[in-house]
């Protein structure tokens, strides 16, 4: 037992000084000219890949509202996933317009995802660049977003399912008030 003892120190000494010694190489040789910045400016996306990461989460559809929630939530924990392509998350959500509205339905995300694709793609493409095309793209994206959370089932809804059926209705219209507002202001 006594031998165990003197021997498990040296072992875990010997095994630290291995690893000491291996973290240089494994980390790969040190260039004094510069190469290691370079391959690592190489990682970041370029231009084009920004902007088609841009496209794949403003698209009207659910899946892209999906990539987009998921983006969403790796920028909030700081991932580099989301974090290498330098997008601006600020948002006043639906500007002068209340986002929650009556039978509890709630615009705060599309109005969010909004704001996201009209600043990034200002920012990536720049001012001129974004055309109408982009604009009417993420507009009808809202516009899906809103009439997707129109269509949220409530679980132990308080409302009958005549009056479900009435604020629904109600809900799609504010909708399609919220996205006419957005194409008049553009």
């Amino acid at each position: 037992m006594t031998t165990l003892r003197r021997v498990i120190p040296g072992a875990a000494l010997s095994g630290v000084l291995l690893l000491t010694g291996a973290a240089p190489a494994l980390a790969g040789p040190a260039q004094s000219d510069g190469t290691a910045s370079t391959q690592a400016a190489a990682a970041a996306p370029t231009k084009a890949q920004r902007l088609a990461k841009l496209k794949t989460v403003t698209e009207n559809s659910s899946a892209s509202q999906t990539k987009w929630y998921t983006a969403l939530g790796q920028h909030r924990t700081n991932k580099q996933a989301i974090k290498k392509y330098k997008f601006t998350w600020k948002t006043d959500y639906c500007s002068w317009a209340p986002e929650k509205i009556a039978g509890g339905y709630d615009f705060t995300f599309a109005c969010y995802r909004h704001d996201f694709g009209y600043r990034n793609y200002k920012k990536i493409a720049g001012k001129p660049a974004f055309t109408r095309s982009h604009k009417l793209r993420i507009d009808k994206a809202m516009l899906g977003d809103m009439n997707r959370a129109c269509g949220q089932k409530f679980w132990a809804d308080p409302l009958t399912p005549t009056a479900r059926k009435k604020a629904k209705a109600a809900c799609l219209k504010t909708a399609k008030k919220y996205y006419s507002a957005v194409r008049s202001f553009n």
